[in-house]
């Protein structure tokens, strides 16, 4: 189980882990991909309440250089038959 670490990153734990507030991470957003997300949308994709749609979850995937991934908001983990 613990290789399931490595592999799935919530956003939370993302921000945690890099010393990010919400606005720290909205202004990287914006520096990177010049889209300003609104502060209410990013708390709701921490939360879990929202699941960023298709091209937002490519940004987030692109400005965390791929440690949040969009099987992260999902919760799909490898079939127990691939795991070592």
């Amino acid at each position: 189980m613990e290789y399931l670490k490595l592999l799935f990153m919530k956003l939370k734990k993302y921000l945690v882990e890099n010393k990010h507030t919400q606005s720290s991470f909205i202004d990287e957003i914006e520096m990177a991909k010049g889209i300003k997300v609104p502060q209410g949308t990013l708390a709701k994709w921490i939360l879990g309440t929202r699941i960023p749609r298709k091209e937002e979850m490519l940004i987030i995937y692109e400005v965390t250089h791929g440690k949040v991934q969009p099987n992260d908001f999902y919760g799909v983990t490898p079939p127990i038959w691939s795991r070592d």
